[in-house]
């Protein structure tokens, strides 16, 4: 399916003249280089992109602005162009490659199938010791690698339940929130009444004919599902659980306070002080933004010709997270809604943020990063503002900066000096002179306001702030270490919406026919000021009230004497051929210099790109992006061409950091590389990896067993059990896994329509007694003209559980990262939807006929624990208890409960205080009549004191297969998050994301270069 559905609320992308400048060039410019032994295809398509740009081809988005994403919706009769002037380029470049091969004599009497036949090397023939030079003994990176088998990996069982036997065995605990809402009956009639009790007291002097009228629109609004009143009822939905998490924050600071122990050191004492300023602060700040008597303008000010809204801005959920210190909500851990659903509860993961070192800034802590940002003086404040693309975003950036952290460490204590008191700290009043602030920053007069900005920065260092907060941080710490438990504590808050979000002006409520004011219809975030969330109030400003609780307390996993061993090896197929493909900057010696040193022996293609200077202009950016992409992707695609059974290693060749800001080039290649390696593991086999060669030669020396490592990670590995282990697979003997994601193509701020692209990975394993084979199927990636069609039938994903079905596949492990968690589910809208890819449409379009099957939906996500033990024995832990220890047999309600967890205990940096975990957790009582909750709860949920087979062993495949993905030499951990390629911020789908020049809008290579790919092979 070539052609794509135009959608006209989008944005229109034109790329004819983009690719008839490309046909141009390629007409006239030969692409291939092969050298005279037929050993190395260059493939300069590095030279035609560079000539493409001289021509100055039209930017394919044209004037568009406000788009968040421009890919595929193709402007009026430029589609069929389109699909012409690709196979036109495809035809060339074949016409292009060949007249390369009958260049050299030797090739007269074979077609490019063949040429490409004689390029490839038998995988087998790259098992070895690491070649070394024969000077220097460095080891060489030239695709050689041992191959080695990994003896005795272990892995250790953890369990949450507390017996007389492991009372004392506490390894690891964490800190977790559970956020309870009561919800309304009826929304609409408890608005309602609250809507008349306002009229009553507003408008009781207007006339009976204006009180008919305003009757007339309150039963509009009702009637109309449309109306207003739907629209608040949204808004409380969305909006409600980001100002808990807010409020939680500050909640579990109350939390911590409860529990330092002041007496145990100076630092104690002084640390429990500023927690408590800190806290005092944050509800100041949170009384001053919700102060229901000021009107909007008195909280609006500016800087550098960007103006803010400050009670908008600190009524959004993630307001305070630049301060140092604070909590971060991080780990979905559960969700439960009565059957009624009268009640919701999220349970969440919680860490504290310890004022840590920004790393691609040099390592400063995030205070002095942010006072930096702060300074007018600083390099980093006047190149932003200097420049007209970031000056926007960056004094937005610098407003908030100014304010927050006025209110949080403005004060006239120095803690060196030597009559300090640190009780003082709790008597500095910031509102004393937040008028003064905000006049300055309502005003015009920009040197004023570098002058106040400065005086901050001034303030804060000669008051020692980071001294101050140097001491808070250490007091945190060691309270987090504490093996002490803390008692858990409950919060009752309420949520209201003010009656502020009405108008009170008759002629405004007439004309526009809404009680409502207008911005209810514009911008939700811009409504966040209305919802209040705090302690219960009598007072009677408010619409509406819900009830809820926060409840904070710990989880503590203790250690069993359960462990297994086993052992790894690769298992390559037999006839598997080779075809690396190197890209690098070849007009640099450097490179020349790794490459011939390296890799010259190699039967190979080379892609040359450009260096870093000199710089593009912006608007050429995109057109190298695109047009390089391309390129690169159709060449490879005609090489491949026919040819079956191929690993293609894709191997960059650095010469700059990947930390390095003004790095372009080289970060394209890195994201270019994963999008064509995820493309060609449809069919063949590919992967990607880089290395720095500007490092020392050491340091490329301690790389390149790694860079190796990572790039055969997609060979298929075996895992053998060892005889004397109890663990057997009885029930399972064959498995696949199913991982999905997606990213919009096309998109518009504001509009809900939007074009996605489905990108996936299928893996199998095979099962005998005592030994698992891992090998990945396929990945996928198809686009979609309409987003929501995704989640009712995924085509590419059905055809492949079809097939995986009738190769005798009936157990499928269906994974995708947590989907839902940010609404109450109070509005008419199914809870369905929200559950995108585990919806019950998706589920059902994977079992239609197939009685036997067996589908286990599973979300992962990641949250935090403190290890109590210095030296974790075993670096590979799990836990297959229920986090929450309920009776879930009995338990009807809706929920999403996390049945395993997977920790390995590395120590990444010695000022790492907190340690991911990964969490699985599944849906009960959603499937009803399509899936049978009972297999649900047999395969994932029961534990029968750790004797239910089907469960232990779909667990094991679970594990094994984060040990499948560790990517570094040497002895094998198991791999924290085996689903970066896939899904969050490293993964493919965003690596795809380019920025259009002249906007925020992104061009998405994968969608892009997918379509392509479906025109290429269409029958």
């Amino acid at each position: 399916m070539n052609k794509i559905a135009i959608n006209p609320a989008l944005a229109n992308v034109d790329y004819t003249d983009l690719l008839k400048k490309i046909l141009q060039v390629i007409k006239e410019k030969q692409i291939f280089n092969i050298s005279k032994d037929n050993q190395q295809v260059l493939i300069n398509i590095n030279e035609v992109v560079n000539e493409v740009i001289k021509l100055n081809p039209a930017n394919p988005l044209g004037n568009e602005k406000s788009i968040r994403a421009a890919t595929l919706n193709f402007s009026a009769n430029s589609q069929d162009l389109f699909i012409e002037q690709i196979e036109e380029i495809v035809n060339l470049i074949k016409e292009s490659l060949t007249i390369a091969i009958d260049k050299n004599p030797e090739n007269k009497s074979i077609n490019r199938f063949q040429f490409i036949q004689q390029l490839l090397t038998d995988l087998h023939t790259f098992k070895g010791d690491y070649n070394k030079h024969e000077k220097t003994k460095e080891t060489l990176l030239d695709f050689t690698y041992p191959f080695l088998p990994v003896k005795n990996i272990q892995k250790q069982r953890l369990t949450v339940k507390r017996t007389e036997n492991n009372l004392n065995k506490q390894l690891l605990k964490a800190h977790k929130v559970k956020i309870s809402v009561d919800k309304p009956r009826d929304f609409t009639s408890t608005v309602l009444i609250g809507i008349n009790n306002c009229i009553n007291v507003n408008f009781e002097d207007i006339n009976s004919l204006d009180r008919e009228e305003l009757e007339d629109i309150i039963d509009s609004l009702e009637k109309n599902p449309n109306s207003d009143i739907y629209a608040l009822q949204n808004l409380v939905n969305q909006e409600t659980l980001g100002k808990l998490k807010k409020l939680t924050k500050i909640k579990y600071l109350e939390f911590l306070l409860e529990n330092i122990d002041e007496k145990a050191s100076e630092d104690n004492r002084k640390g429990k002080i500023y927690l408590q300023d800190l806290i005092r602060r944050l509800y100041l700040l949170e009384e001053y933004i919700n102060d229901s008597t000021k009107a909007d303008g008195e909280y609006e000010v500016n800087y550098a010709g960007t103006s803010v809204n400050y009670q908008t801005m600190f009524s959004r959920s993630e307001a305070y997270d630049i301060l140092p210190i604070i909590p971060n909500i991080e780990g979905y851990l559960g969700e439960t809604e009565d059957p009624g659903k009268e009640k919701i509860e999220f349970t969440f993961g919680l860490k504290l943020k310890f004022d840590g070192k920004v790393q691609a800034y040099g390592g400063e802590t995030v205070f002095d990063y942010n006072l930096n940002i702060l300074n007018p003086d600083s390099k980093e404040h006047q190149e932003a503002i200097g420049n007209e693309s970031e000056k926007s975003s960056f004094a937005y950036k610098v407003l908030k900066i100014a304010f927050l952290y006025y209110f949080i460490f403005a004060s006239r204590q120095n803690p060196t000096v030597a009559d300090y008191d640190p009780q003082k700290e709790l008597e500095y009043d910031p509102l004393a002179k937040v008028n003064i602030i905000l006049s300055t920053l309502q005003g015009n007069n920009e040197e004023e306001k570098k002058k106040l900005l400065r005086n901050l920065c001034k303030g804060f260092n000669k008051y020692k702030t980071q001294h101050k907060i140097n001491i808070l941080r250490k007091a945190l710490i060691s309270l987090i270490k504490r093996e002490t438990p803390f008692p858990g504590r409950n919060y009752p808050v309420h949520i209201s919406v003010k009656n502020s979000i009405l108008e009170n002006d008759i002629d405004s409520i007439n004309n526009r026919e809404t009680i409502f004011k207008e911005t209810l219809r514009k911008n939700f975030k811009d409504c966040l000021k209305y919802i209040n969330v705090g302690k219960a109030t009598t007072q009677p400003n408010f619409l509406i009230t819900l009830s809820g609780n926060i409840n904070i307390s710990e989880i503590h996993f203790l250690e069993t004497e359960d462990k297994e061993t086993f052992n790894m090896e690769y298992d390559i197929p037999e006839s598997v051929k080779v075809l690396p493909v190197i890209f690098l900057g070849m007009e640099d010696e450097r490179c020349q210099d790794f490459y011939n040193k390296n890799l010259k022996h190699r039967k190979l293609l080379i892609f040359p790109h450009r260096l870093e200077t000199p710089k593009l202009e912006t608007h050429q950016e995109i057109i190298y992006k695109i047009t390089y992409s391309l390129l690169a992707y159709i060449c490879l695609h005609v090489i491949l061409e026919k040819q079956t059974k191929i690993f293609i290693p894709l191997l960059r060749i650095h010469l700059k950091q990947k930390t390095d800001k003004n790095v372009i080039i080289e970060k394209f290649i890195v994201s270019l590389t994963k999008v064509l390696s995820h493309l060609f593991n449809d069919g063949y086999r590919s992967n990607e990896q880089g290395i720095v060669i500007t490092d020392s030669s050491k340091k490329i020396n301690f790389k390149i067993p790694n860079v190796l490592t990572s790039l055969y990670s997609v060979v298929p590995k075996k895992f053998q059990l060892l005889p004397t282990d109890k663990f057997a697979f009885k029930e399972l003997d064959k498995l696949a896994i199913i991982v999905v994601s997606s990213r919009e193509s096309d998109s518009k701020w504001g509009i809900k329509e939007k074009n996605s692209n489905l990108i996936g990975e299928i893996l199998t394993l095979q099962m005998e007694a005592k030994s698992v084979r891992f090998q990945i199927f396929k990945t996928f990636s198809e686009n979609f003209d309409d987003h929501e069609k995704m989640f009712e039938y995924p085509t590419v994903i059905v055809d492949n559980v079809n097939k995986l079905y009738q190769k005798g596949y009936r157990h499928f492990i269906y994974i995708a990262k947590v989907p839902y968690s940010s609404t109450l589910h109070i509005t008419q809208t199914v809870k369905d939807e929200e559950l995108f890819f585990m919806s019950k449409n998706v589920i059902t379009s994977f079992i239609k006929d197939k009685p036997d099957i067996k589908i286990y939906p599973m979300f992962f996500e990641k949250y935090y624990v403190v290890k109590m033990k210095t030296k974790v024995e075993s670096t590979s832990l799990y836990i297959q208890d229920t986090l929450e220890l309920t009776n879930l047999a009995e338990d009807k309600n809706k929920q999403s409960v996390i049945f395993f967890n997977l920790f390995n205990g590395l120590q990444v940096a010695n000022d790492v205080k907190y340690h991911g975990v990964m969490s699985y957790a599944t849906l009960l009582n959603m499937y009803d009549g399509i899936l049978d909750d009972k297999d649900i709860r047999k395969g994932l949920i029961y534990d029968d004191d750790n004797d239910n087979q089907l469960k232990n062993e779909i667990l094991q495949c679970l594990t094994l297969f984060h040990f499948s993905r560790y990517e570094k030499s040497g002895t094998i951990q198991l791999k924290l998050d085996p689903y970066e390629n896939l899904i969050g911020d490293e993964s493919v789908s965003q690596a795809a994301l380019f920025p259009h020049s002249r906007n925020k809008g992104n061009f998405n290579s994968l969608a892009f270069l997918t379509h392509i790919k479906e025109i290429l092979n269409k029958p």
